[in-house]
C-alpha cells in the first residue's frame, strides 16, 4: 500500500480496526509499520454503515484463511491469541474528499480482500 500510494498526495490510506482498545492501536501501527491514520470502530457502527456483518465460522476459517495462516507459520510468524471479534467480516472503502463513499468491497472471507492493485486503479478512476 505503502509503495502504490507514496506518490499520490491526494490520497489518505486509513486502516481502521474493530479493536475494543484504543489504547492498543500504537503498538498495531508500530508492529505493521503503518505510517497512515489508524482508527478504532469499537462500537463497529463504521462496519455496520458499510454492510460488513459477522461471518459464519466457516466462512472466517475457510480454506483460503487457513491457508494463509499455514504460509505465514512456515515462515516463522507467531499467531497471538486475540479477544477480539475474529468472525467479524471485514470490508474496504474508497471515500472521497467531500465524504462521499465511492466503493465497498465486502470480501466473504479474510483470505479474499482485494489487492492493493485493485484498490489503485478504483482510486485512480474517481480521480478528473
Amino acid at each position: 500500500m505503502r509503495d502504490r500510494f507514496e506518490h499520490r498526495r491526494d490520497v489518505l490510506p486509513v486502516v481502521v480496526t474493530f479493536t475494543d482498545h484504543p489504547q492498543r492501536l500504537e503498538a498495531y501501527r508500530e508492529h505493521l509499520r503503518l505510517d497512515v491514520p489508524v482508527l478504532a470502530d469499537s462500537q463497529r457502527q463504521l462496519y455496520d454503515l458499510l454492510g460488513a456483518g459477522r461471518g459464519t465460522v466457516r466462512q472466517v476459517w475457510s480454506p483460503g484463511t487457513l491457508a494463509l495462516y499455514a504460509r505465514l507459520l512456515l515462515r516463522g510468524r507467531r499467531i497471538a491469541p486475540t479477544d477480539e471479534d475474529t468472525r467479524q467480516l471485514g470490508a474496504d472503502a474508497i471515500v472521497d474528499r467531500d465524504g462521499r463513499l465511492r466503493r465497498v468491497w465486502l470480501p466473504p472471507s479474510p483470505d479474499r480482500r482485494p489487492a492493493i492493485d485493485e484498490l489503485a486503479i478504483a482510486v485512480d478512476a474517481l480521480q478528473p
